[in-house]
């Protein structure tokens, strides 16, 4: 690389984004190996911060009146949205409960129905099993008995089950079910459930450094390069 590429550039170009776009790769192909090639990333380095400022100058009143008009219409917005928010609050729990009881109760009467059904058939299943055995051995009359006391029972087991309703429609709605929970007794929550204070490691190693200890983390420094004021 030519002292001319080491230039640091007091005037950066008229063009900042031309040059940010190009310095990636200006710098990839850049070794450092000796003080020469440091000074020359130092420079880059330099211009950098140039192109960054002018890059900030042209963009940044744009984006902040962005930002401004934004945060007016979200405001605007927010003054409807969240009236409407709070109307659902209102509304949607309404719903849930209504639709939740409905389909209690046809859950019960899909349950009892099943069992008039169970019970019907076991009915007749005795009666014929008796009305068999009557036959059998002659007694038709008898065998005939059965079966009629046995059709009454089972007309009255008919007449006492409920209808099952219809599920209920709500056009454009379903009502899902999530499960919550609260932490009763965290001593015994298993630890794969638990979440490491990832802020308090963190501080805690910046704080100790080299006398960092903490079982099953493993505590190691990172370099970054920083500007400061030279005098």
């Amino acid at each position: 690389m030519t002292t001319e590429e080491a230039k640091v550039y007091e005037d950066p170009p008229e063009d900042p984004k031309e040059q940010a776009l190009a310095l990636p790769d200006k710098l990839r192909a850049l070794t450092i190996v000796d003080q020469a090639s440091l000074d020359i990333a130092l420079a880059y380095r330099m211009d950098i911060k140039a192109f960054r400022t002018r890059v900030n100058e042209e963009f940044d009143k744009g984006i902040h009146q962005a930002f401004e008009h934004h945060r007016h219409l979200t405001a605007q917005k927010r003054k409807y949205t969240d009236r409407l928010d709070e109307a659902d609050k209102i509304n949607n729990p309404k719903i849930a409960a209504y639709l939740e009881e409905q389909d209690r109760i046809r859950y019960e009467a899909q349950r009892a129905a099943q069992l008039a059904k169970e019970k019907i058939e076991r009915e007749a299943q005795e009666a014929a099993d008796k009305a068999q055995a009557l036959i059998e051995k002659g007694r038709v009359k008898e065998a005939d008995n059965v079966v009629e006391r046995a059709a009454e029972r089972i007309e009255q087991i008919q007449v006492a089950a409920p209808v099952v309703p219809e599920k209920t429609y709500a056009a454009g709605t379903t009502l899902r079910e999530t499960w919550e929970f609260e932490i009763t007794n965290i001593e015994l929550v298993p630890r794969k459930f638990l979440v490491p204070d990832l802020t308090m490691i963190r501080r805690y190693g910046q704080n100790m450094k080299h006398q960092a200890v903490v079982p099953g983390v493993r505590f190691y420094t990172t370099k970054s390069v920083m500007s400061k004021r030279l005098y």
